[in-house]
């Protein structure tokens, strides 16, 4: 019985884990590695960004620094990374 519990407990811890180590970040969220950021983004200058492989039909512009979100027409919308550096967030 003592085995079941301690199986369970280690399954359960591992898949709580791992959830966590895999990202649960999405578009426009603040981040400091890319393992922070969910399936398809990665973090550029501090914010998770669309990475550019996945950015199908836009112009290429995805984690291009900017001011406002007219700075990234075809590439998201301005959002804020680290230290307050603004970047494209991707289509």
């Amino acid at each position: 019985m003592k085995k079941i519990i301690i199986t369970t407990i280690a399954i359960v811890s591992f898949a709580v884990v791992t959830s966590v180590w895999a990202g649960n970040k999405e578009k426009g969220d603040k981040c400091v590695g890319n393992h922070e950021c969910v399936y398809g983004l990665t973090c550029s200058s501090g914010a998770c960004v669309k990475k550019k492989a996945f950015s199908f039909g836009g112009s290429g512009k995805s984690g291009k620094g900017c001011q406002v979100d007219a700075d990234c027409i075809g590439s998201g919308k301005c959002v804020t990374g680290t230290f307050g550096k603004k970047v494209c967030s991707g289509n």
